[in-house]
């Protein structure tokens, strides 16, 4: 197996945020950032690349472009040896041991999955730029088989969508791809007239509860005003092809289901065997200070 030196002796697993962000900051000294792509994805942006609001290259940022005196691996960690100070990268090139004095570990989070019958398999994840092109290119098809389809019930099916999670990412998603719809249904003369339904469902009592009551009121008052239907303080029951059914029993026929239910630590962290506890935590702020930042 091929070894090398983190440059600058500081190994950075992850490139979003984070990771990005470390590597830039330390300037000249340099640093090796391991990551399976070689942008940063601006996550904010990722409703407005959903509805094509803006072209997907607008929401990245390319590593070499924002960390110009960091070296890029392309690839993903497979095993960390914190006494020796290695790790094992897997790459396109074949598998390479890099050595660290200093090892950041910015992984980012993955989806919050919940044990819901059908979800793994008919719910839509929307966490990157390829979930995010990947749905609006469903709402694009639903379309065309609401216009395909035969029967009314058929059509109101297919124009239902359902987001799970009224968070930042749910209700700009929902906003974005209503407009997205609103905007194309001028090209399908059939469905002028069947009604669009978007509903969004939280456990929460309240929409957008990462903001101050106030505007998660307002934005709930906007959404309702455009026809938005609003469940709070409900959970998603089960899932299937055809449709969704919330806590309590009610049943929405639909072919679209979105799941933005928050998200978790990334699962590699532990595969990795690495400890989660304040011992074996990289202090950033210090490793910055200690490179003169």
């Amino acid at each position: 197996m091929d070894e090398r030196e983190a440059r600058g002796g500081v190994l950075v697993l992850g490139g979003g945020f984070a990771g990005a962000y470390v590597a830039r900051l330390l300037g000249e000294r340099g640093a090796t950032i391991v990551s399976p792509e070689n942008f940063m994805l601006y996550t904010p942006l990722l409703p407005e690349a959903a509805s094509g609001t803006l072209e997907p290259r607008h929401t990245v940022v390319p590593l070499r472009v924002m960390c110009p005196h960091a070296e890029l691996l392309l690839g993903h960690a497979t095993a960390v040896d914190l006494e020796a100070r290695t790790v094992q990268i897997q790459t396109e090139v074949g598998d390479q041991t890099v050595r660290w004095q200093e090892l950041v570990i910015t992984l980012g989070a993955v989806p919050r999955v919940a044990p819901v019958p059908g979800l793994t398999e008919h719910g839509l994840s929307f966490k990157s730029l390829a979930d995010a092109i990947n749905l609006r290119n469903h709402v694009l098809r639903e379309l065309e088989a609401a216009n395909a389809a035969l029967h009314d019930e058929e059509r109101k099916r297919r124009l239902t969508f359902v987001f799970v999670g009224a968070g930042y990412a749910g209700v700009e998603a929902l906003a974005e791809l209503a407009d997205l719809v609103e905007d194309a249904i001028r090209f399908y003369p059939g469905l002028r007239d069947v009604p669009r339904r978007w509903v969004l469902v939280d456990a929460a009592p309240k929409i957008l509860p990462e903001i101050p009551s106030r505007l998660g009121e307002y934005a709930a008052r906007e959404l309702t005003e455009r026809g938005v239907e609003i469940h709070v303080g409900t959970t998603l029951d089960s899932v299937t092809a055809a449709d969704v059914t919330l806590a309590g029993g009610t049943r929405i026929p639909t072919g679209t289901l979105v799941w933005t239910a928050g998200v978790t630590a990334n699962p590699l962290v532990r595969a990795l065997g690495l400890p989660l506890d304040e011992r074996n935590r990289v202090e950033v702020d210090e490793l910055l200070r200690v490179r003169g930042h």
